[in-house]
């Protein structure tokens, strides 16, 4: 199909040669003067009629390309959705696994903080007790030490 700008070039070098055409049937009496000005409007009337389904088509053309290409958008965009969707149900579930294992983390450290707190308790007591052996074994210690230091002096001297 020509575009509206071809069919406007042609119709603007047809156009005048049908006038003169007209014209010269009007002047040398073939067809009479009312014949040719009703053959010029009609001429002018079809000429605009074919501009105007030429340009109807053209914009016709445009906008079911402008059509296809939204409703191609439209399918990426429901495509695009649907995946935004998922990952935010993934996401979410995510969120969860990372609070339940935050949970358990604070679970587990309040254990450990408090199983840590009962072991302090219950060395405290057991400290004193191994001080106070060590307080009563000092003494017996030096006195066996003493002991044998004059048992090895003796026993070299003899010798």
């Amino acid at each position: 199909m020509p575009t509206p700008r071809k069919l406007t070039l042609l119709a603007a070098t047809l156009g005048p040669v049908f006038l003169i055409a007209l014209t010269l049937l009007a002047s040398f009496e073939i067809i009479s003067v009312t014949a040719a000005i009703v053959l010029g409007a009609i001429a002018t009337v079809l000429a605009v009629q074919v501009l105007a389904v030429a340009t109807v088509r053209r914009v016709d053309g445009k906008a079911q390309r402008i059509d296809a290409r939204v409703k191609r958008y439209e399918a990426e965009l429901a495509t695009v959705k649907t995946a935004t969707q998922r990952l935010d149900r993934r996401l979410d579930e995510i969120v969860e696994l990372l609070k339940e294992h935050e949970r358990k983390r604070d679970e587990d450290l309040q254990a450990i903080l408090v199983s840590l707190g009962e072991d302090r308790l219950a060395s405290v007591p057991r400290r004193q007790e191994i001080e106070e052996m060590v307080h009563d074994l000092l003494p017996r210690l030096a006195a066996v030490e003493a002991r044998t230091e004059r048992a090895d002096g003796t026993t070299e001297g003899k010798a």
